[in-house]
């Protein structure tokens, strides 16, 4: 491999910033601009070094890249170079894997109580970063938490407010009370969260959205909140609630990937009298 493109990976994770390579693994013999083994890194911006051919397809494999890395999900495409429509006239074809490498996901947990503890384990079962953040130094400890990453003593809503928040981060709101909870929604609801999550009852939500469209929150802000948070899995101890919660995320990470055809055939099997 090019050191040049080693080095590139190197500064974007080290800033990070996510990036994707894309790699020929396989050409014909002849046609193809460039053989096994060439390889082009893509930033997040867009910007990218190297090269697997230039042309248009170049140019998809930078598409491509950009898209794995949003859905952090690699995937093997094919090139064409046989001059038919939208198509180079190299003569040949190749195939091109694409590999994300992006920065872990950072999962905060307001509150430190008992469905944080084992809902934090979960998390770094599922190679998060996890921070907790609580006002109760006797709960947020390493000694309770030695397995995160950060543990934040303090106001709730304050500092999760001075937290650097985009889409790769991750919320979930489980306080000691509903004032702190409600502080901690306010004070997120407006980020780039790629998921937001509070602990609720029906009348909870209720009492929340209706302060909130007071407050001049906009719709769309409060579409996004999963409030009450987790799935329906008839949950009752914190272990069963976190597994909910967990669910909950992993089902809003692959959202695009919901609804395969194993699922429907048992819904359609089960469904038989």
């Amino acid at each position: 491999m090019d050191h040049e493109l080693l080095i590139q990976a190197l500064n974007a994770a080290q800033n990070g910033k996510n990036f994707a390579f894309a790699t020929v693994v396989e050409t014909t013999k002849k046609g193809t601009p460039r053989k096994t083994g060439a390889k082009m890194i893509v930033l997040e911006d867009g910007t990218s070094y190297g090269s697997i051919g230039g042309g248009r397809n170049e140019k998809a494999a930078q598409q491509e890249c950009l898209k794995a890395i949003k859905s952090a999900k690699p995937a093997l495409v094919d090139y064409q170079y046989f001059g038919r429509e939208g198509q180079s006239v190299c003569g040949g074809q190749m195939k091109v894997f694409i590999e994300p490498a992006t920065r872990p996901r950072h999962f905060v947990i307001c509150g430190a109580g008992h469905i944080a503890l084992p809902l934090s384990v979960i998390a770094k079962m599922l190679s998060f970063k996890v921070t907790i953040i609580d006002n109760r130094r006797a709960f947020a400890n390493k000694d309770r938490f030695p397995h995160v990453d950060k543990i934040i003593v303090g106001n709730h809503a304050q500092k999760l407010s001075k937290i650097p928040i985009d889409k790769n981060t991750l919320i979930m709101i489980v306080t000691q009370g509903n004032e702190y909870d409600f502080d901690c929604l306010k004070a997120s609801i407006g980020s780039e969260a790629g998921y937001l999550g509070v602990i609720s009852s029906k009348p909870k939500r209720v009492k929340f959205f209706n302060r909130l469209r007071k407050m001049n929150i906009p719709e769309k802000y409060l579409k996004r909140v999963h409030i009450p948070a987790g799935i329906d899995i008839g949950a009752q101890t914190p272990e069963e609630i976190a597994v909910s919660i967990a669910a909950d995320l992993i089902a809003e990470m692959n959202r695009g990937l919901i609804g395969t055809e194993k699922f429907k055939e048992i819904i359609k099997h089960d469904s038989k009298p």
